[in-house]
């Protein structure tokens, strides 16, 4: 086995162990030597944000937490807070707010402008099952996942600037990063009409829905 295939074959054992989105998160800052993290949609800090083992900065955003929180107010308020008192830049941002697709749009811009240049963006939420969990409307029972895949599809139909794909897991695990990537070939750009029938036939395609195994091909820019 060449050396190449070995390296291969030793990372894809080691990235199948990752099922949820704090492994993951907790994996990128491992092995990229991450210091400063940020965390959009925060609500009870014991389920994500506590574990993230982040040695810097750790800063938590969100405008209804249900425990104390660094900053206490929505995304777009934080981040232009944040730029106007000349913040340090994050090497990875986790986004889980408000699930809406221009929300969501809003978020990864503005984070990509608060970001390191090897930095990452995480997204949750990114691959829905039903129809019925794609709604922009909750009721605070259903599963519900939101538009979270509107914003990743629009963008990776109209940003050639950026790396963005899927992991296929904990409901999907949006990425994006500083890159390169052939603009998608979407039947609109407009959320209200992208609707769950393009996603159910052109899944794999348009959020770029990949294994876990492929992580680390993908963070040295393999597509």
């Amino acid at each position: 086995m060449s050396l190449s295939r070995l390296l291969q074959s030793l990372t894809s054992r080691f990235t199948r162990g990752i099922t949820t989105r704090t492994q993951l998160l907790n994996h990128l800052i491992a092995t990229r030597g991450y210091q400063n993290y940020l965390e959009i949609g925060v609500r009870d800090r014991r389920h994500n944000f506590d574990k993230i083992k982040a040695p810097g900065i750790k800063h938590g955003c969100d405008p209804a937490p249900l425990r104390t929180i660094s900053h206490v107010m929505t995304s777009d308020a934080f981040f232009a807070q944040h730029a106007k008192l000349g913040g340090k830049p994050y090497d990875l941002v986790f986004i889980d707010g408000l699930h809406i697709a221009d929300q969501v749009e809003r978020d990864i811009v503005n984070a990509l402008d608060h970001l390191t240049p090897d930095g990452t963006v995480v997204l949750h939420d990114c691959n829905p099952l039903t129809a019925d969990a794609q709604t922009d409307d909750y009721d605070g029972k259903k599963h519900w996942n939101g538009t979270v895949w509107k914003a990743i599809v629009k963008l990776r139909a109209t940003r050639d600037d950026l790396a963005i794909w899927v992991l296929d897991m904990d409901e999907g695990c949006g990425m994006v990063r500083r890159g390169t990537q052939t603009k998608l070939v979407v039947p609109t750009t407009d959320y209200a009409a992208l609707d769950y029938a393009y996603l159910e036939k052109e899944r794999a395609a348009a959020l770029n829905l990949r294994p876990v195994t492929d992580l680390e091909r993908l963070m040295q820019g393999h597509a």
